[in-house]
């Protein structure tokens, strides 16, 4: 196609929302992302709740959720008590095969969500079933169960399947697809807050500021995975995984703000992640983390071009 023949228009797919005031005019929570970035954080998204559900939920489901089990309806009665909010599906289904029939389901939404089947319907069913198990036994729980809950209510509330999916809008449309990008902005700032005080909270201890907090955790039996590879570390080398941890994730707004360092900081997040993935104990928090970044990737510069089509 030669270079002056005009490019398809960009498609928007969704509904704005009306803000109050001057928030109506907000253009950087109201502004309008590609589609190839919502479809990739519920792919992400759907794959690290089937690694959930296969690798952390099932070994152990018995054990955890049945009605003989350590966390069956009855185990955390007070949580549930008058005045309280919390609530579990597993406390109205019978106890005999409620929980088995809830983790099909949440199986189900998982794969519907990462296909792109109603990513409405799935993504709040997925969120309903992982509320549900989350509640009923909290002493199971770390902070990736926090942060799976609002990735699959921001997977259910944008449109994440306008493209990559069976009937993707690719099919009619060659040029660039928008939807709303406020899912995404909440998303973000989440990410933010996740990170923001979590570093403030390890810089009020003592352990954290001398940096012999990593010391110990990686030569402790039930927090490390590999300690027999902890001592090969000199000690100067755990104090100072332990200070970059610190200033990276209170410095993480600010270095993703500015171009030239949020490549820098991502790189960091997911290395940081992918490491505490297999060297540490903290459950499907990495997973879950990781999801996050795939709202970062410029997948729409890859997308795949129609034969005669230019790039738009």
């Amino acid at each position: 196609m030669s270079a002056s023949t005009p490019q398809p228009e960009p498609l928007f797919i969704g509904i704005q929302p009306r803000l109050p005031g001057a928030m109506n005019r907000w253009h950087w929570l109201l502004r309008p992302v590609p589609a190839e970035r919502m479809a990739a954080l519920r792919v992400a998204v759907a794959l690290a709740a089937l690694i959930d559900i296969g690798l952390v939920t099932l070994p152990q489901f018995a054990a955890h959720f049945s009605e003989r089990g350590l966390g069956g309806p009855t185990a955390y009665e007070t949580r549930f008590r008058a005045g309280h909010q919390y609530w579990s599906l597993l406390r109205v289904l019978p106890a005999a095969w409620g929980p088995g029939a809830l983790l099909a389901l949440w199986t189900a939404a998982a794969v519907a969500l990462l296909i792109g089947t109603r990513p409405l319907i799935s993504g709040l069913v997925c969120w309903t079933c992982a509320v549900s198990f989350w509640n009923i036994n909290p002493g199971l729980c770390n902070g990736g169960d926090q942060i799976r809950n609002a990735l699959f209510l921001g997977v259910a509330c944008a449109r994440s399947g306008a493209v990559w999916r069976v009937e993707s809008v690719r099919r009619t449309h060659a040029g660039p697809v928008l939807v709303p990008g406020w899912p995404a902005k909440v998303l973000l700032v989440q990410l933010v807050c996740v990170y923001v005080f979590s570093g403030v909270y390890k810089l009020l201890s003592r352990g954290w500021q001398t940096g012999y907090v990593m010391y110990f955790v990686n030569h402790d039996l039930e927090w490390c995975l590999t300690p027999k590879l902890s001592p090969y570390l000199p000690v100067f080398a755990h104090r100072a995984s332990a200070w970059v941890a610190v200033a990276w994730e209170l410095l993480f707004p600010l270095l993703i703000a500015f171009r030239f360092t949020r490549a820098a900081a991502l790189w960091l997040g997911v290395a940081f992640h992918v490491i505490t993935l297999f060297t540490l104990e903290v459950g499907h928090f990495a997973t879950y983390s990781l999801a996050f970044y795939a709202l970062f990737v410029p997948w729409e510069k890859w997308r795949r071009e129609r034969p005669g089509l230019s790039r738009p």
